[in-house]
């Protein structure tokens, strides 16, 4: 598969990206990945932004593992639950990012 010269994002919410976003992600350079700390859709009352946190470094690890196995330069952090703010994060920490991937 060729690749471009570009650069692009991945921001994931509280699932590993499907098939289809890791093969068009080998398409890039550099891809710069952002794991949401999304809540547990099934914690309700109580909220622990200590384990959100420590899903959302899971999801990120196996994602820069499997884009990194395909030769791919990958970047990460963990993202804002919201996900307009991760976006906006993601494009202020990896300016010149062309291409949003979901």
């Amino acid at each position: 598969m060729s690749r471009n010269a570009h650069r692009a994002i991945i921001v994931m919410g509280g699932e590993d990206p499907a098939e289809a976003t890791f093969v068009e992600a080998q398409r890039y350079d550099e891809v710069f990945v952002i794991a949401r700390a999304v809540a547990d859709p099934h914690e309700r009352w109580l909220i622990d932004d200590d384990r959100n946190h420590a899903r959302a470094q899971a999801r990120l690890a196996r994602a820069l593992a499997r884009l990194r196995a395909h030769g791919v330069r990958a970047l990460g952090a963990i993202g804002d639950e919201n996900a307009a703010a991760a976006q906006s994060d993601a494009r202020a920490l990896f300016a010149g990012a062309e291409a949003m991937l979901t």
